[in-house]
């Protein structure tokens, strides 16, 4: 009997091995529905990752918040991840980057730079799929914007 349950600890443990043994995909692409605190403001975003080795991943972003309270935001981001997985199929990552907003009022438009600084946590759906929340703040010029988002993402 002891020798039958180590020969099946044995082959489940290989075969974890295996599983886990498997490459990650290098790139993603996702899309996410975001909300914006300050203004009230929805919108969506579209995203590109690569990995940079094990633990960082480089991620170009575009927001587009729609008109709310008179304005309309455009941003633009580039984040570094650090990456940390907890479970097989699920991690967390902090977010720090910087972003380049620009809002357009009914009168005159104003664009800044700015920072982010957050926080994600993605779940792998399947091998080219998975699905993602983010929380951040945004610091641009003497304003700070809490921020929330959810979405997918296809790795390739």
């Amino acid at each position: 009997m002891r020798a039958l349950l180590t020969a099946i600890a044995l082959l489940a443990s290989t075969s974890m091995i295996v599983v886990e043994a498997r490459p990650p995909l290098p790139m993603a692409f996702g899309v996410s529905y975001n909300y914006a605190f300050k203004n009230g403001q929805h919108g969506w975003a579209a995203k590109l990752q690569a990995d940079l080795g094990s633990r960082f991943r480089l991620e170009p972003e575009m927001m587009y918040f729609s008109k709310s309270n008179g304005v309309t935001t455009l941003n633009l981001s580039l984040n570094l991840h650090w990456r940390k997985q907890l479970f097989s199929r699920f991690g967390i990552y902090p977010i720090v980057g910087v972003n380049y907003s620009h809002w357009g009022y009914d009168g005159p438009n104003a664009s800044r730079w700015g920072a982010n600084i957050g926080c994600g946590a993605e779940y792998r759906i399947a091998r080219a799929l998975s699905g993602f929340t983010e929380t951040r703040l945004q610091f641009v010029s003497h304003e700070t914007q809490p921020m929330v988002g959810v979405g997918l993402k296809y790795h390739f």
